[in-house]
């Protein structure tokens, strides 16, 4: 017989809580495949949504944004994405629930934040977005979404004049713009300028401020098949456009500023147009001949005077 019955006694006890430890750590389940509840202690007792977490997001036209909700304790229940315009079920869970394929909802488990990503945002994305979880009742977290939209201009007039031979320098200037495009591509009618001949053609592209990029096109020597539409296109941006006239010879009597030239966008040029008839290259409006020969009677007068005008000295 033992003399010491205690230590049966301590034996039996460690192996009882050894076995259930075992249980525990192995299966993580009790009660028929039951899925144990965790017990929350302190202020929240169940999901709750992190205050820290930012509420209010700015992103820029063409990139990609990423709402956060960050939701701890948060147990079996599920979290939902809404936009609320139209009160549209974006996601629920890692499910997306909306033929736009730009939404998509991912877990980082690391922080407990279920993020809405939206790609290539555009401007009617703009809004307030709502982050649900199912609980009774349901709990909301509320994001606002903000798009910057940049502005893009060429700087100078839409028509562009210069002579055959001489540089031409384009300027596409951004602004407004949080982050500096990827790439400034230069289009001459549609198709890409390239600059692999930098003795003809030279691209450039420098950011001047925190929120200013400025993309260059410098022409070197143009000719005449060097005329058309230049257009900058940012990445995933809008693009700007100019045309561009290489001029060969005589500037064009619409460019001279001499004495005795006449400007076809002036009001005596406008009156030659309709009392010539489309001499200049305007056609007279049909079936006006009454106007025709007022016009032809102004010009009349007007002539001897503003020549006189020129012959005096100034």
């Amino acid at each position: 017989m033992c003399a010491c019955p205690w230590r049966l006694h301590v034996f039996t006890a460690v192996l009882v809580l050894a076995a259930h430890l075992i249980k525990v750590l192995s299966c993580g389940e009790a009660g028929g495949g039951a899925r144990l509840a965790k017990r929350y202690v302190g202020l929240y007792t169940g999901p709750y949504f992190d205050p820290s977490a930012p509420n209010n997001i700015t992103t820029q036209l063409g990139t990609h944004a990423y709402l956060p909700c960050k939701v701890r304790q948060l147990s079996n229940k599920s979290v939902s994405w809404i936009r609320r315009r139209d009160a549209h079920i974006l996601t629920v869970d890692r499910f997306t629930f909306i033929a736009d394929e730009r939404f998509q909802a991912f877990l980082v488990e690391a922080t407990d934040t279920w993020t809405l990503q939206v790609k290539y945002v555009q401007a009617r994305d703009a809004g307030v977005y709502e982050c649900q979880v199912g609980t009774e009742p349901k709990m909301s977290h509320f994001v606002q979404l903000n798009v910057v939209v940049p502005k893009i201009e060429i700087v100078g007039e839409s028509d562009l004049y210069v002579k055959a031979g001489s540089t031409v320098s384009l300027k596409c200037v951004i602004t407004q713009a949080l982050e500096e495009p990827a790439y400034i591509f230069w289009y001459h009618n549609d198709e890409r300028v390239l600059n692999y001949d930098k003795s003809l053609v030279e691209i450039r592209m420098e950011r001047v401020a925190p929120d200013t990029t400025v993309g260059n096109l410098i022409i070197y020597s143009p000719r005449r098949e060097d005329s058309g539409n230049y257009s900058c296109s940012p990445s995933n941006l809008d693009s700007a456009s100019v045309v561009l006239h290489v001029l060969s010879g005589e500037q064009p009597a619409a460019m001279q500023h001499g004495n005795g030239a006449v400007q076809l966008g002036s009001p005596l040029g406008a009156l030659l147009c309709a009392a010539l008839g489309g001499a200049l290259g305007a056609p007279a409006p049909p079936a006006r001949p009454l106007l025709r020969l007022l016009a032809l009677v102004a010009v009349t007068l007007l002539f001897p005077v503003l020549c006189h005008d020129e012959d005096e000295p100034k």
